[in-house]
């Protein structure tokens, strides 16, 4: 079964894959394919064409040698992509880069081949949708926002470039909006109403379930997660994260409920904002 996963950008999408990656009949890759190589291509046709040549080519490699493409850190994917340097310190930036991974599981033809993608696959749902079962990670758009101002990455500065490549409508939302902030709101909003709109529920996972479950939530898109139990611990108030910043992102998503799409509420972002309080 070939399944698609998305999600926010730092919301949990590398951890997802680290842990489906313990799941005897499932591969998880993250963002393997190179989409600079995708923008061009004829769409819908030469596009989905590309999307399915690639999980072939893996599944082949995979059920040959064990192998497959992924971003990935010292041979193995990590259940976080980017470094843990203090935001103090600077902005974090990513430590994975594509190589060869080596899955050590005897896989049956009929296994589960994920692959994880934010942006791109995110523009592309609804296309996606009529070939693959997709699924996407969300997370408390306060902790998403405190999250993109500390890593080194397009999103700290509002944009996406491979959303925006193949979403017109977010690439001129983005191009008229002035304020760093401002375009951040806009990407937070459109990740979720694409989610709102397109996805069954049940495929949308919160990521403060996926941790609290141990990693159970990811049943749904392979029953045998239903017997992890891993010892996570949520990241929504990082020591990593600035907290002077918590204020003034929290106020706009407070003014406006309509940005998470239904899958958080005010109460939400007031707890996060209190737990912060109590950390500081």
């Amino acid at each position: 079964m070939d399944i698609i996963l998305t999600g926010i950008a730092r919301s949990g999408t590398t951890l997802s894959c680290s842990l489906l990656n313990k799941l005897p009949q499932c591969v998880a890759l993250h963002e393997p394919m190179n989409p600079a190589e995708l923008v061009d291509l004829d769409f819908p046709d030469a596009y989905l064409a590309r999307v399915a040549s690639f999980f072939a080519e893996q599944r082949v490699s995979l059920l040959g040698s064990g192998t497959a493409v992924s971003k990935a850190r010292d041979g193995r994917v990590p259940d976080n992509p980017f470094g843990s340097a203090p935001a103090t310190a600077g902005l974090r930036p990513s430590t994975v880069k594509n190589q060869e991974v080596h899955f050590e599981k005897r896989l049956r033809p009929d296994f589960r081949l994920v692959v994880k993608h934010p942006n791109f696959f995110t523009a592309t749902l609804q296309t996606l949708l009529t070939r693959y079962a997709c699924y996407a990670i969300v997370r408390n758009p306060l902790a998403a926002l405190l999250s993109w101002h500390s890593i080194q990455a397009p999103v700290n500065d509002g944009h996406l470039p491979y959303g925006e490549a193949f979403d017109a409508g977010l690439k001129a939302d983005l191009a008229a909006e002035p304020d760093r902030l401002g375009r951040q709101l806009i990407i937070l909003k459109w990740y979720y109403s694409r989610y709102a709109t397109l996805l069954p529920r049940d495929h949308v996972i919160r990521y403060e379930e996926l941790v609290s479950s141990g990693g159970r939530a990811l049943a749904v898109i392979d029953p045998d997660a239903a017997a992890l139990a891993e010892p996570l611990e949520s990241r929504n108030t990082s020591k990593l994260y600035d907290a002077g910043l918590v204020r003034r992102l929290a106020d706009p998503l407070l003014d406006d409920e309509s940005i998470y799409g239904g899958f958080y509420a005010r109460a939400d972002v007031e707890q996060l904002c209190a737990a912060w309080t109590q950390c500081g």
